[in-house]
């Protein structure tokens, strides 16, 4: 009994055995392939294969490009740089047309007033028969200090002041940034004397005090005569004979031919007066 039950269970290990190494084999040998071939080798794959792996789909993005204009194309570079030029011409010009304005509405502008009066004006007051009389007899007085024996820059000097201090007695008012020169210059102005002496008389008294090179004796002959000049301009109306230029001399005063100096009177003008608050200076 024992020997029986022993060769029976053999053959059941043996085939317990195998099933387990079909199985094993299988398992390595990856998925079955079953397919079915026909009597020419030709047939359906009956392989069994996995089914395939679907992917997602990727994100997309929603930004999108600048649309596209129909018919667009690139400016070409000559385009640019003749448009530039254009524009840098015409900046130009109304440059130059601006500066040409300023400069025209510059040399349209008045000129400033210097203070001087002209032949015949109000100076500020009226200069009657008896303010006349007063410069008449400055005018004298400024001859006297002509003939005093002094030297000939202080005759001169002395003479110009008289004539200043004349006009400041004529009753004239006098405005407050007005030297005494700039008076007797209005004043006389307002009258029938001649302007261009009275200059040459005020360029006569600018070389004796401020010029490099002394007065001399002929200077203070020509400034007598120019006060003469002066004088019958101041004359009274009624009586007033004609004006005497101040290159004619009058037959009672002899005409000497002096040097002139430095200061000549076409270089004078008030601007070129020393300006003090109480006249001349000392």
């Amino acid at each position: 009994m024992t020997t029986t039950r022993t060769g029976a269970a053999v053959p059941a290990a043996l085939a317990g055995g195998l099933v387990v190494l079909a199985v094993l084999g299988a398992a390595l040998a990856g998925p079955l392939d079953l397919r079915t071939v026909g009597r020419d080798g030709t047939g359906p794959d009956l392989r069994a294969t996995a089914p395939p792996v679907s992917q997602p789909p990727l994100p997309t993005s929603s930004v999108q490009g600048p649309p596209q204009v129909p018919g667009a194309t690139e400016i070409a570079p000559w385009i640019l740089v003749v448009v530039g030029l254009v524009v840098v011409g015409l900046l130009g010009a109304a440059l130059v047309a601006a500066l040409r304005r300023l400069v025209e509405s510059r040399g349209a502008t008045p000129p400033e007033d210097d203070g001087v009066v002209a032949p015949g004006e109000d100076p500020g007051g009226s200069v009657d028969d008896e303010a006349l009389a007063v410069l008449r007899e400055g005018v004298r007085a400024a001859t006297r200090e002509l003939d005093d024996d002094v030297p000939p820059g202080d005759a001169v000097v002395a003479a110009w002041v008289a004539v200043e201090r004349a006009a400041a007695a004529t009753g004239v008012e006098r405005d407050r940034a007005q030297t005494a020169t700039e008076l007797a210059l209005a004043v006389l102005g307002a009258t029938r004397a001649d302007p261009g002496s009275t200059r040459e008389l005020l360029g006569l008294y600018l070389a004796a005090r401020y010029g490099a090179e002394p007065v001399s004796g002929p200077d203070v002959a020509r400034a007598r005569a120019l006060l003469a000049v002066v004088a019958q301009g101041l004359a009274a109306r009624q009586d007033a004979p004609a004006r005497v230029g101040p290159d004619v001399t009058p037959p009672d005063v002899p005409r000497t031919d002096v040097p002139r100096t430095d200061v000549t009177s076409a270089d004078v003008t008030s601007a070129d007066v020393p300006r003090t608050d109480d006249g001349p200076l000392p």
